[in-house]
């Protein structure tokens, strides 16, 4: 670990954590007794996915959150021995609990995510001023907003953020994701869904999406990384159009896929790697996640000898 690394000069935020519960199981038998494969229950929310998976790739992080103060201390418990700092502001009650079954058999996985504590402008506010005083040169603003806060809560904390050259990263969706647009982020990783509601129209194929990245560009976005399930990822940068397939791999999880992808980024973005590289680790880190062993000691978090060789091995065609 760096000396630094008490300080860490990349900060992620989760408005709305939650203990992720996934389960494998062959078919799910609706009405039934479903007999599975092994489950995992783990802290999750987009950022502190980020910053685990920034960790894997050895760089280290501050994970801050609105987060039910009850479970607090399992966060800290999880973040602490991969060399996570972090800075939670706590609410009332419990976080949320998101299940995800993945059906092995029909290659498919459903979300089953209920709705968070409820949080207040005074705890954002409190979390964005904690923030400021740390001075990360890069922030990753991840996720959706807990019940409570106004739908420009994104975008508020960018302004807080926005001093002293910081890079912002957003990742987020739907009014949240129109609201924070005019705030400048340097990044965003909408997949094609997402960016096709922000644009109010559909994104049929390739040159559609192209088209469509390019627009957000044009408003003021740096970079624009579109992902698109296992066709893989469009990536709109400033020295270059590119996309790129991950090689295929067994699918175990869908969950923190995207987020691993963030991650990706935002190391890339702190070594300033252009744009081939860039794609290739961001695309490693997607495919190592959604195929990482979910029932191994530990959460089954990814190697870096396995995102390295997926990385080597993605299929990246300029456009």
């Amino acid at each position: 670990m760096p000396p630094d690394a008490a300080m860490p000069h990349i900060a992620t935020v989760t408005l709305s954590p939650a203990l992720d519960l996934t389960i494998r199981l062959p078919r799910l038998q609706p009405g039934e007794v479903n007999r599975t494969g092994p489950a995992e229950l783990r802290p999750a929310g987009k950022g502190i996915n980020v910053a685990v998976m920034l960790a894997v790739l050895g760089e280290p992080s501050l994970a801050a959150a609105l987060l039910g103060e009850g479970d607090i201390p399992a966060f800290e418990a999880f973040l602490r021995p991969l060399g996570i700092a972090s800075e939670f502001v706590p609410l009332p009650g419990r976080c949320r609990i998101n299940v995800k079954l993945v059906e092995t058999e029909a290659g498919q996985v459903t979300d089953i995510n209920p709705g968070g504590p409820q949080a207040s402008e005074e705890a954002l506010r409190q979390l964005g001023a904690r923030l400021a005083a740390r001075a990360p040169d890069i922030v990753v603003l991840a996720g959706s907003l807990p019940p409570g806060l106004p739908v420009d809560a994104w975008a508020a904390l960018m302004r807080v953020l926005s001093a002293d050259g910081r890079k912002l990263l957003l990742d987020t969706s739907g009014p949240a994701l129109e609201a924070a647009l005019p705030a400048g982020p340097a990044l965003l990783k909408p997949n094609r869904a997402e960016l096709s509601a922000l644009l109010g129209r559909p994104l049929p194929d390739r040159a559609a999406l192209i088209e469509g990245a390019r627009a957000l560009r044009r408003q003021g976005v740096e970079r624009v990384v579109v992902s698109d399930g296992g066709a893989g990822a469009l990536f709109v940068l400033p020295d270059a159009t590119l996309w790129a397939r991950p090689s295929k791999v067994a699918l175990t999880t869908t969950v923190g896929a995207g987020d691993a992808m963030v991650a990706g980024l935002t190391a890339a973005l702190a070594r300033g790697l252009d744009a081939e590289a860039t794609a290739r680790l961001a695309t490693g880190c997607a495919a190592a996640a959604v195929s990482r062993d979910v029932g191994a000691a530990g959460g089954g978090v990814p190697l870096l000898s396995e995102i390295e060789r997926l990385a080597a091995a993605a299929e990246v065609t300029p456009l």
